[in-house]
C-alpha cells in the first residue's frame, strides 16, 4: 500500500510476511518536513493499518537517516499557515494525524535517526514505542518561530516526560541528542542501528497473541485518555476474548510442548 499526494513529500507504506508495516515519511530534500497533504495521508494509513487484519505492528521511520522529521514544511506557511482560520484547519490536520497514530490498534513503534524536531517529535511521542539513534537530535523550537503550542500536545509531553522535563523542553528550545533523549524519557534506548533495532523489536511484538496486544493497548489508550479511547467495559471484553480464544489454547499448548507458538489472532 502507498500513499503520496506531493512531488515533494509523501507516505510510504508496506507490509511484510509477518505483518509488520513499516510507514515512512518521505520528504528528503527538506530533511522529511511534514507538509499539510503529508499530515491527511499520515493520518489516513495509520487508520487504513489499524483496520487492516494483516497488520500486527507498525513502525514510523524516516526517508533516509539524516531525519526522523524535522518538523512542519516552514516554506508552505505563507500559503497554508498564513491566516487564523488556516491556521485552525492546519492544526486540526496535524491533532488527527497524531490522534490516528495513538489510536491506532496496533503497536506503533518509532525508529528515530537524525533530526526529531517539533511535528517530528509530535509524532514520535505519539508512538507507543520509541527508539533513537546515538546522533538523533530533539527539539521544540516553538518559541524561535512564535508558533503557539496546543493543549493536547502540551498534556502528552507532560504526561510522558513530567512537568519538569516537558518545561525544559517547551521554554529553553535545548537540543538533546539520543543519550539525553533517553533520559529524559523522549525515547526508550540509544542505539547503534536504530532501523535495525526497530525491526528486532517489531518482529518480537509481530510473535505475540494478537488480541492480547490489542487489550493492553486498549488499556494504555483508556489510561492516556486518548482520543476515542475504549471504555472499562470494553477492555474488559477484549480481555474476556482472550481467554476464550484459540490463541490462548495454543499458547498453552505451546508452553507444555515446549515450543514456540503459532498464534492466528482468533
Amino acid at each position: 500500500m502507498t500513499r503520496g499526494w506531493s512531488k515533494m513529500g509523501e507516505i510510504r507504506s508496506n507490509i511484510d510476511a509477518q505483518g509488520i508495516a513499516t510507514v515512512t515519511l518521505s520528504n528528503p530534500s527538506r530533511m522529511n518536513a511534514m507538509q499539510l497533504q503529508m499530515w491527511r495521508a499520515l493520518q489516513e494509513t495509520m487508520q487504513a493499518l489499524s483496520n487492516d487484519t494483516q497488520v500486527r505492528v507498525v513502525v514510523l521511520r524516516g526517508d533516509g537517516d539524516a531525519a526522523f522529521v524535522s518538523g512542519a514544511d516552514i516554506s508552505e506557511f505563507e500559503s497554508v499557515r498564513a491566516t487564523p482560520d488556516a491556521v485552525l484547519i492546519y492544526d486540526e490536520l496535524v491533532e488527527a494525524a497524531e490522534d490516528a497514530i495513538g489510536a491506532c490498534r496496533k503497536p506503533v513503534i518509532a525508529a528515530i535517526s537524525g533530526v526529531c524536531y517539533g511535528g517530528g517529535l509530535g509524532i514520535a511521542l505519539s508512538c507507543d514505542l520509541r527508539y533513537s539513534s546515538h546522533d538523533a537530535r530533539f527539539c521544540l523550537p516553538a518559541g524561535k518561530l512564535g508558533l503557539g503550542y496546543g493543549l493536547e500536545d502540551v498534556r502528552r509531553l507532560h504526561r510522558i516526560l513530567g512537568s519538569a522535563n516537558a518545561a525544559e523542553l517547551l521554554l529553553t528550545a535545548n537540543v538533546y541528542k539520543g543519550p539525553q533523549a533517553v533520559s529524559l524519557g523522549l525515547a526508550h534506548a540509544c542505539v547503534d542501528d536504530v532501523f535495525a533495532h526497530a525491526q528486532t523489536v517489531a518482529e518480537r511484538v509481530a510473535s505475540f497473541a494478537p488480541l492480547t496486544l490489542r487489550s493492553v493497548k486498549m488499556a494504555l489508550q483508556h489510561l492516556d485518555q486518548v482520543v476515542g479511547a475504549p471504555s472499562p467495559a470494553e477492555i474488559s471484553a477484549a480481555v474476556t476474548a482472550c481467554f476464550e480464544s484459540e490463541d490462548y489454547a495454543e499458547g498453552r499448548q505451546a508452553f507444555a510442548q515446549k515450543r514456540t507458538p503459532n498464534f492466528k489472532g482468533r
